[in-house]
């Protein structure tokens, strides 16, 4: 009986997201849908995705009180101790290692000056992709990051700041160079320029949603087939070397969803005041020196 009724836990914990199973069946008011009615959502799944949304944000918040907990009690050291790491490797250490790593590389695309503005949304959005790339590994876990609609909000944040960019930083110098440098060929290249620039949001969205929905699609299928050849043990045994592959296609698009909102700052605050653009002075580099 008991065993029975392990086996049937196990079978429904471990059933792949796109058959409709997730630990949100349990919430009150999410699994029966009344969120998504309340908040006037289409379905269920995007209800979801606001819920996973939500937790991604606790978990990070959690982290970084951890490591400021942590930052405080060694500057309360005195002498050098205070600059002095935690021994092993703690979320202090590890906070601190990725914003001086990962501040490297925007300072690399945008410059010194504009790295100090934009690094905070770089590297938010890395860590809120990351973290509930990760936490959608979790067998039963929905995570936003398959969710068009939470990617596409998200994408339009990053298409609102990098033209506000553009446009503070260069007037209406911005708009001008989407007409290119001769005026007839302008009528054709501007419409050109400003669906691609449009395109942009979009890019990103559909990119991060696919390879999302993709990674989670092909455990899931693995774990049907091996559940109908040999049962819960293969539903349990068989996707285990997808979570490898599956961890790098998180941090990876993390990655590349991130280091594009860079360099899409960097294009709309290049210096375009002699009709191209140019990153050229001082403190700025071209994003392929990156």
């Amino acid at each position: 009986m008991i065993t029975q009724l392990l086996a049937g836990f196990a079978s429904h914990a471990l059933t792949p997201m796109v058959s409709g199973f997730t630990w949100y069946h349990f919430i009150p008011f999410i699994g029966d849908g009344s969120l998504g009615k309340a908040l006037h959502l289409q379905n269920t799944h995007d209800a979801w995705a606001a819920v996973a949304t939500w937790a991604s944000v606790i978990v990070i918040l959690l982290l970084a009180l951890v490591a400021r907990a942590g930052l405080t009690r060694a500057l309360a050291k005195e002498g050098p101790e205070k600059f002095i790491p935690d021994s092993g490797f703690t979320v202090r250490n590890a906070l601190e290692i990725f914003v001086e790593g990962f501040y490297g590389l925007v300072e690399g695309v945008l410059g010194e000056k504009e790295a100090k503005l934009f690094f905070p949304l770089s590297g938010a959005l890395f860590l809120y992709i990351v973290t509930m790339n990760l936490l959608g590994l979790i067998p039963g876990n929905l995570p936003a990051t398959d969710n068009f609609s939470s990617n596409l909000a998200m994408s339009l944040c990053v298409f609102v700041v990098f033209n506000y960019a553009g446009l503070t930083r260069n007037g209406f110098a911005y708009i001008k160079h989407l007409w290119g440098p001769i005026f007839l060929i302008g009528f054709l290249l501007f419409p050109i320029e400003l669906f691609g620039l449009c395109l942009r949001p979009f890019s990103l969205t559909v990119r991060l949603t696919a390879n999302m929905y993709a990674d989670h699609l092909v455990a899931g299928a693995v774990r049907d087939v091996a559940g109908d050849l040999v049962g819960t043990i293969g539903q349990v045994l068989a996707p285990v070397p997808f979570y490898g592959l599956g961890a790098f296609v998180c941090m990876l698009q993390a990655f590349v969803y991130s280091l594009l909102t860079t360099v899409y700052v960097s294009l709309s605050t290049a210096d375009m005041s002699h009709g191209h653009d140019d990153h050229d002075h001082k403190d700025h580099h071209h994003p392929e020196h990156a």
